[in-house]
Formats: C-alpha cells, sequence, structure tokens
C-alpha cells in the first residue's frame, strides 16, 4: 500500500527550478555577491540562457547587487575628493563615508545570504529594491 502525497500546503514550493543544476547556479549567483560583486550573477545570466529559472534568479541577484556597487565606488569617489578639498571637514565626511562602505557591503551580504536560502529551499526570491538592468 502507498502512500497518498501531502496536501498541496504541506508540498515544498518548485520556484520553477526544474533541476538540481539550476538550483546551485542560482545559489551561486546569490552567494557569490557576497565577496565577488555582481560578476557570479553576470556570467550564470550570460552562461545559463537555458536555465529560465537560474537565469531569472542571476538577473535578480544581479540587479540588486549593481545598486551596491554603485553606491561603494559613489563613496570612495566622494571619501577621496572629500579629504582632498576640504581640511577638517574632509576628515569627518572621510570618516562617515569609511562607515557607509562596510554598511552598503553588509546589506548586500545580508540581502544576498537572505535570498540565497530561499533559492536551495527551491522559493522564489524577492529583494527590496532593484536596478531593472536584466531581465
Amino acid at each position: 500500500m502507498t502512500t497518498p502525497p501531502p496536501p498541496p500546503e504541506y508540498m515544498p514550493p518548485s520556484g520553477g527550478s526544474s533541476s538540481g543544476d539550476d538550483k546551485t547556479m542560482a545559489l551561486i549567483a546569490h552567494f557569490g555577491m557576497i565577496f565577488f560583486g555582481f560578476i557570479p550573477a553576470l556570467i550564470i545570466y550570460l552562461v545559463k540562457g537555458d536555465a529560465p529559472w537560474a537565469k531569472k534568479e542571476a538577473a535578480k541577484a544581479f540587479n540588486f547587487t549593481i545598486i551596491f556597487t554603485i553606491v561603494i565606488v559613489g563613496l570612495q569617489i566622494a571619501n577621496v575628493f572629500l579629504g582632498l578639498i576640504f581640511d577638517d571637514l574632509g576628515i569627518i565626511a572621510s570618516c562617515l563615508t569609511c562607515l557607509l562602505i562596510p554598511a552598503a557591503w553588509i546589506t548586500n551580504a545580508v540581502f544576498g545570504i537572505m535570498n540565497g536560502i530561499k533559492v536551495n529551499n527551491g522559493e522564489e526570491t524577492k529583494y527590496p529594491f532593484e536596478l531593472p538592468i536584466l531581465k
């Protein structure tokens, strides 16, 4: 005698993932942004054209992490210029930007880990904001 399948509310969500490879690639896209920025997500987006779920998740990771790349580069440029142009005010501004850069990186890492865990469970991910470059 076979056991009937569990009711639909207890079945794990599939998220559209069709294979373990898709799930692994989507996981690398989300976790890879912690250390390598938008590069892993962009590579997976370009390479995994045959896997729509992994490509979609890589696009989400890229669109989210590109914002933080722009913010961090902008803060570093502001740090240098404010330090060169202003004497006392430049030191205060440099200290402020030196605090904002790790805060941006930590925010990026936290959302990358949270969505990486969701992808590993086969769930659909959602970032709080994205710059829609890749679709």
